[in-house]
């Protein structure tokens, strides 16, 4: 799998498709290392309709961070396309992948393996599945943002965050 450049582009709905799944695991074949594990996690992962990025958690053993982002850049990832990029302790690298003659985005967010963010995003990921009226809701609040006209990626990804960051209050309870 070719690992190619990132394209920043307006955000946009677009139903959910098992061609996500998919994609998702044939970067992970790609990506992982006898020391690096991938975990597909997001909108994408719980068949949740949105961006149709693919987020996907680079996990590393601890002290290994700089080790793996050297493998993701090795590999052709990018550094994070944002005006407000995720801190240096805890980096997304940004890439595209063309998958069945289709271009799609890929944010690699670099976390320490068994950390407390990892754990709630499988967390986050296994509630969504198992709520079908959740999803069903979440996707409905992404399209009421992208009604009102914020189609910035930057813009959408904080007015929807009130919405997820509710369900991880929910799920840690």
């Amino acid at each position: 799998m070719a690992i190619e450049p990132y394209q920043l582009i307006p955000a946009s709905f677009s139903p959910w498709r098992p061609i996500y799944l998919e994609i998702a695991q044939a970067l992970s074949d790609h990506i992982s290392t006898p020391r690096i594990e991938v975990l597909h996690f997001g909108s994408t992962s719980a068949k949740v309709g949105g961006k149709g990025i693919i987020d996907l958690s680079i996990l590393y053993r601890p002290g290994e961070r700089d080790d793996t982002v050297t493998h993701l850049y090795a590999l052709g990832f990018q550094d994070q396309h944002s005006k407000q990029p995720f801190p240096e302790h805890r980096p997304r690298k940004d890439a595209s992948v063309t998958y069945q003659g289709e271009r799609f985005l890929i944010h690699a967010h670099v976390i320490e393996k068994n950390s407390d963010e990892h754990h709630r995003q499988v967390a986050y990921k296994q509630y969504l599945l198992d709520n079908p009226d959740v999803r069903a809701e979440y996707e409905e609040k992404k399209r009421s943002i992208l009604k009102a006209g914020v189609n910035e990626q930057d813009s959408y990804v904080k007015h929807k965050a009130p919405f997820v960051k509710a369900i991880l209050n929910d799920i840690s309870d």
